[in-house]
């Protein structure tokens, strides 16, 4: 059994009581060499997310340059009263060179924490020697080691720099720690990411294993990146591997929607790695699917898209500037992969145009090579544009809305947008959410008819009336050679002349890359391609699963009555990538 550690406690008099949920595994290690690579290198999770492929296309892409504020919640407490064991182990050899600094003055040499330093190295680790007993030497490189790092305690962040109102000077704020309520402290990080045009990027909670179903504060915010967990696979052997990963699962990433009817997660990625042992200067140790994993891949990696907006020439000036926050956040869910199975919101396509992502998957798998590429697309004002790329402005209360055109080369291509923005709260204690402050915003899908540019057709459209995210996943249509995007203001919201409201949209289009995910033949969803899965496809293909009684296949096929109203509700979806099981 994997044990859970929780911890619970009272900030302030006024502060309602908050779990912080942690999940330890102690397991063996499986891995092997990248394809490319006579050495292995860790954490393997980087080349599942394509942040690797991207350090490829630009080297110096290593987060230079870019300053990240990591939120660390102490272990221990007194009275309640927290014992400032929070920090980061820089004696380890692969965060000794790192560029840290404790916000508190001191100098890491104490108060280390075991779950900070795992983040540590999944964010910053920089070990070209590393060595572990199950595999031998490996080369350790975090998502950005060259990125500069203010470590904070939770509470001391909170008071200061949420309540006092201190400066927060980071582009980045990292929190891999979470709260089952929303708070004064969870709406002030929001309003403070707003007004001050921060990404944040926090974890959304490691599931039903760790009694977290529903996802954990301030990863549940509306201005907040949430992150979600992908399992990784157990081999055959037992071990657990550090390069292969499934899909994402409740049992390990804790599920939307929010009790407010909110899509969480927005993105996912791998919670296993290979981490740096809080103990000592060389060790390293296995963590399985963690949240708190996941968000350090996505925030580095969001630390080398700024990197590379704030150097490039040609990105610079229009990336710098108020809405960069959005910018990312757009980018990052627009370029996201889509795993087996994604789909809207509910299973019956009915909710999709009101849901805009999947309550597991949120927009997909981080995938830093097609951010990257994503981001370079540029932007693009209104009007004709390419079919890549995105943009950062302010809607007016008196503009009907912001249309971008596009032409499409090939059929059958998927054209995927986005569209971010940001709530309103208090800027005072309690921080109340404004919601009559916030706007609605609509975003839409036109064809343009080739014979009559004139005339368009509305294909499909995401229209949320509680979230701050819309999201677009369409099959071009091959009567269509012409798009176009439509930013504007939910027709039924009220909008005065002096209503405005800062977005960002990202847009693209090109292939399925679904298609040949081998995870499509998990159809029980137990991390193995086995002779269960081709029995329950035949089950399906006859019509006769239903009529199975569903204790039996449970017990037999280990799959449950979730996962059969999945594959058979949703069949019409699946079946395309199920062909090559009728294939000779």
């Amino acid at each position: 059994m994997i044990p859970v550690l929780k911890k619970t406690y009272s900030k302030l008099p006024y502060a309602k009581n908050i779990a912080f949920v942690c999940v330890v595994a102690f397991v063996c290690v499986a891995a092997g060499a990248s394809a490319d690579n006579a050495v292995p290198m860790e954490p393997a999770a980087l080349d599942f997310t394509n942040t690797r492929s991207l350090w490829k296309v630009d080297p110096n892409l290593t987060g230079k340059g870019i300053l990240i504020g990591a939120i660390c919640r102490s272990i221990t407490y007194v009275n309640n009263q927290p014992q400032n064991d929070y920090r980061f182990n820089m004696d380890h050899t692969c965060l000794y060179d790192a560029d840290v600094l404790f916000a508190d003055g001191t100098d890491g040499q104490f108060g280390i924490s075991e779950h900070a330093t795992s983040i540590a190295g999944v964010l910053l680790g920089l070990d070209e020697n590393a060595t572990h007993p199950d595999i031998g030497t490996f080369d350790y490189r975090g998502a950005c080691p060259d990125a500069a790092v203010n470590v904070y305690e939770f509470e001391q962040f909170s008071i200061l720099h949420l309540l006092g109102k201190r400066p927060i000077k980071e582009d980045i704020i990292l929190l891999s720690l979470g709260d089952i309520f929303e708070d004064w402290w969870t709406r002030a990080l929001e309003q403070a990411a707003a007004e001050n045009d921060f990404l944040v990027v926090a974890s959304i909670g490691n599931g039903t294993n760790a009694y977290t179903p529903k996802p954990l504060y301030p990863g549940a915010g509306s201005n907040v990146l949430g992150v979600g967990v992908v399992d990784a696979v157990t081999n055959t052997d037992g071990h657990i591997s550090l390069r292969n990963f499934s899909t994402a699962k409740a049992i390990h990433s804790s599920t939307g929607p929010t009790e407010d009817h909110r899509c969480k997660p927005d993105i996912v990625a791998p919670g296993t790695a290979l981490v740096p042992s809080a103990n000592g200067e060389n060790g390293y140790k296995l963590k399985n699917n963690w949240s708190s994993l996941a968000t350090p891949l996505v925030a580095g990696s969001a630390a080398l898209l700024e990197q590379k907006a704030m150097t490039d020439d040609a990105l610079k000036d229009d990336f710098n500037r108020p809405g960069k926050s959005l910018v990312l956040k757009a980018v990052l869910m627009n370029s996201a992969r889509k795993l087996p199975f994604w789909h809207k919101g509910q299973i019956d396509p009915n909710d999709d145009r009101e849901t805009p992502l999947d309550f597991i998957q949120g927009a997909g798998l981080l995938d830093g090579l097609a951010a990257q590429q994503q981001l370079t697309a540029g932007m693009e004002k209104p009007g004709s544009v390419k079919a890549m790329g995105w943009d950062n402005r302010i809607l007016q209360g008196e503009d009907w809305g912001y249309e971008y055109a596009f032409e499409v080369s090939e059929p059958n291509q998927i054209m995927t947008a986005t569209l971010c923005w940001n709530r309103v709260y208090q800027s005072e204690y309690p921080f109340k959410h404004l919601l009559e402050e916030d706007t609605d915003l609509r975003l839409e899908l036109w064809g343009i008819d080739p014979n009559n540019p004139e005339k368009q057709m509305l294909l499909d459209y995401s229209d949320s009336v509680n979230d701050n995210v819309e999201h677009i996943y369409f099959t071009c249509n091959p009567d269509y050679a012409a798009y176009a995007i439509r930013v504007r203001f939910n027709e039924d919201q009220p909008i005065d002349g002096s209503a405005k409201q800062q977005f960002a949209v990202a847009w693209s289009v090109g292939p399925d890359r679904q298609i040949d995910n081998v995870w499509w033949r998990d159809l029980n969803a137990d991390n193995a391609n086995d002779w269960m899965d081709d029995f329950i496809y035949t089950l399906i293909k006859s019509g006769r699963i239903e009529t199975i009684d569903e204790a039996f296949l449970e017990k037999l096929l280990k799959i449950s009555p979730e996962r059969i109203e999945l594959l058979t509700k949703g069949l019409s979806a699946w079946e395309p990538y199920w062909a090559a099981w009728d294939s000779p």
